[in-house]
């Protein structure tokens, strides 16, 4: 592995699981984090939909030791599938009570902001979920863990923003890694108009600038908890996620 310091430590060979039934699986260990520490590589994952994973595929998320999925999806998408393995417990987290319309999206504003308000929005409807996620991912006996959404982008990065800001990685890094969603996202969405072109999802029917992943949003999204909340730390601790916890992050996904 290189050092994590390298300016190409987002796209770290390392990073990406390639796998033919997701096309978002990634690690978020090796970023610099505070005091010198470093994310624990094989530990912690964010993905898109898992429920078209192979059995082959599932023996490869038994090899990495992945013992519980964090579902933030809806109750309708969930009812569409889900992840299905005997060693991995499935948790789920719904974050929005119903995804994004697509007729309500306009295809001629700026993506970047409108994504960034949509994230913002997370942290109220969302916050029993996210309370919830960062408090499994505080038990060590739950990990190594995925967390995933439908794409794998939008839900999937505000929880990834949250818990490598807790960890004290850097603004810069964290947009980075949300950015490596857009590649992934033009594959999954060539895939899905491909494969099945009979079950368009809410997803791929949105305006294109929206499947795209732009800084900016994750930026906006970063600037309004510190500018609100003073930090990260405080946005948790005003939805009631303990200071243990927070610890206990820190303790079960640095090195």
């Amino acid at each position: 592995m290189t050092d994590s310091t390298s300016p190409s430590l987002h796209e770290h060979p390392d990073r990406f699981v390639p796998l033919r039934g997701a096309f978002n699986f990634r690690d978020l260990g090796g970023y610099p984090a505070r005091a010198g520490r470093t994310v624990r590589w094989r530990t912690l994952y964010r993905a898109d939909a898992l429920h078209h994973l192979d059995d082959d595929e599932l023996a490869i998320l038994g090899e990495l030791g992945v013992r519980v999925a964090l579902d933030l999806r809806t109750d309708s998408e969930v009812d569409g599938g889900r992840i299905e393995h005997h060693a991995i417990t499935h948790q789920h987290l719904p974050v929005l009570g119903r995804t994004w319309e697509p007729r309500r999206l306009d295809p001629d504003a700026d993506a970047g902001e409108v994504l960034g308000s949509l994230y913002v929005e997370m942290l109220s409807v969302g916050a029993p979920a996210l309370a919830g996620a960062l408090e499994a991912l505080a038990d060590d006996e739950r990990l190594p863990a995925v967390f995933h959404c439908a794409a794998g982008k939008d839900r999937t990065g505000v929880l990834a923003a949250m818990v490598l800001s807790l960890l004290g990685v850097s603004d810069e890094v964290i947009v980075a890694d949300y950015a490596l969603s857009g590649a992934a996202m033009t594959t999954l969405v060539e895939r899905l108009r491909r494969e099945r072109p009979e079950a368009l999802s809410t997803m791929n029917e949105q305006p294109s600038a929206y499947l795209a992943a732009p800084p900016e949003a994750m930026t906006m999204f970063l600037a309004h908890v510190g500018r609100e909340y003073g930090s990260m730390s405080g946005y948790v601790r005003s939805i009631g996620v303990d200071a243990d916890v927070v610890d206990a992050l820190g303790e079960n996904l640095l090195v």
